[in-house]
């Protein structure tokens, strides 16, 4: 009796594992964008979607988490409303860099997933920034770089953790005997019992020294100097107006395709009602230092504090 060609049963056992991870990244990234951001910085999610990229490279290497990214990216895209808008863009961006970078990584014997993990998360950040910057037709938007480079990593961490449980407990159930997995990867070489290696943390810690680097050499006087007094909005690139937070008002912007509420008051500015699809924008809040800044990506709005002075408000609605 023939017992069937190997090859196409290793084929669908292959196709069988990346359609169930896909499932489960389109399901972990749905719950993500009901969740409420870990900061109320633009670009930073829980990344719990990249649990199931991050283990398809595991377990079938560079292609395998491709595939699973760009196919739960996509679909989510769809479902969202937000197919080749400008969050696709952005997040396209993000993610591809997030991929590239972890398929990298994952070929050091001394990283474990936590470190492939948070290697993915900076530079997801990295590519997003890029992308937003070209996007809003606002270079500043990079000035948001130090924060995300100190909460990625440690959302990074947590997520590559669970994936090397994961792992750990289906290498010792014998489940993994055929993965396919790259030679070097952690699903092949053993971690000695550790979910977390030193090297892992040092990576991060990398990130966190890069982070204050850059907010200490930041050009402060770039965004102007003394009391802040000043925000300005910019639409698409081009000043909408120079609001002065000396005087409380609230102004509404009309961006292509979409609707948001700016409010000043005591000295400080933030969006107090969007309909962007994300809420980013409204959940920064307040801001009224020099440098501090408002990204909403889907809308193409920034709104930056400058110091300074000129003249009053364009408008005032009471």
């Amino acid at each position: 009796m023939s017992r069937g060609n190997p090859r196409v049963g290793s084929s669908v056992r292959e196709l069988t594992r990346l359609g169930l991870l896909t499932a489960v990244g389109l399901v972990l990234a749905l719950v993500e964008r009901q969740l409420p951001p870990p900061a109320p910085v633009p670009g930073v999610r829980w990344g719990l979607a990249n649990a199931a990229t991050l283990a398809a490279l595991a377990l079938g290497g560079p292609g395998a988490g491709f595939v699973v990214w760009a196919v739960r990216f996509f679909l989510v895209q769809v479902f969202s409303g937000s197919l080749f808008g400008p969050a696709f863009f952005v997040g396209g961006a993000g993610g591809l860099l997030a991929w590239a970078a972890m398929a990298v990584f994952s070929h050091s014997r001394r990283l474990g997933a936590a470190g492939v993990s948070a290697a993915g998360a900076v530079f997801h950040h990295l590519g997003q920034l890029a992308a937003a910057a070209v996007v809003t037709a606002t270079p500043g938007v990079l000035w948001l770089l130090p924060p995300l480079l100190l909460l990625g990593p440690p959302v990074g961490l947590l997520t590559g953790i669970l994936v090397g449980m994961i792992l750990r407990r289906l290498r010792a159930a014998g489940a993994l005997a055929d993965t396919g997995a790259q030679p070097g990867w952690s699903v092949r070489q053993g971690d000695g019992g550790r979910v977390i290696r030193p090297a892992d943390l040092l990576l991060a810690g990398g990130s966190v020294a890069l982070a204050l680097v850059l907010v200490f050499g930041r050009p402060w006087w770039a965004a102007g100097t003394g009391t802040a007094t000043q925000a300005v909005v910019t639409v698409a690139g081009s000043t909408w107006r120079t609001l002065d937070l000396r005087q409380d008002g609230v102004y509404p912007v009309e961006p292509a395709g979409g609707h948001l509420v700016v409010e000043v008051a005591g000295g400080a500015v933030r969006v107090r009602e969007s309909d962007c699809p994300d809420q980013i924008c409204v959940l920064t809040g307040w801001i009224s230092a020099p440098g501090d800044m408002i990204v909403c990506v889907p809308y193409r709005v920034v709104i930056q504090v400058v110091g300074g002075t000129t003249g009053g408000p364009d408008a005032i609605l009471r």
